[in-house]
């Protein structure tokens, strides 16, 4: 593996949190493999557009504000051109200025494959939340 894809795949994994934090629902489908797969705890959505429609309901509420930031890291070969990458995230929700913000810490298991036009994406992200609290407003 290149520097260049360690990046890109940095890139493809900071892409995914800032689409998050800022409401794109369709910039962060696109990010997967359009046959892709985004695992949240139980809930499994298959493709970019089931991808997209739960984000948009995620979405929905003006009052939701989110700030993802990840840490450890790691990207590993599993051969045919694909990579594995396990990371710890902490994901920060508020539903409002007055509301007390959930932390969550999940372990994010991800594996990436390059498109046909050689950009990296997701073939498939998982996120199990690992603990969780409220931090008061």
């Amino acid at each position: 593996m290149s520097g260049i894809d360690v990046f890109a795949i940095q890139r493809l994994i900071s892409d995914f949190a800032w689409a998050a934090d800022r409401c794109l629902a369709a910039e962060l489908s696109e990010l997967f493999l359009p046959d892709g797969t985004l695992t949240v705890n139980e809930l499994k959505l298959h493709g970019r557009a089931e991808i997209e429609q739960d984000c948009r309901h995620r979405f929905a509420s003006p009052q939701r504000k989110t700030r993802h930031a990840l840490s450890n890291l790691r990207i590993d070969a599993l051969g045919d051109g694909a990579y594995a990458g396990t990371a710890v995230q902490l994901t920060f929700e508020s539903s409002g200025s007055d509301q007390p913000v959930r932390l969550r810490v999940s372990d994010v298991l991800d594996r990436f494959e390059q498109d046909p036009q050689g950009r990296w994406r997701f073939r498939s992200r998982t996120i199990e939340r690992q603990m969780a609290l409220l931090i008061p407003a």
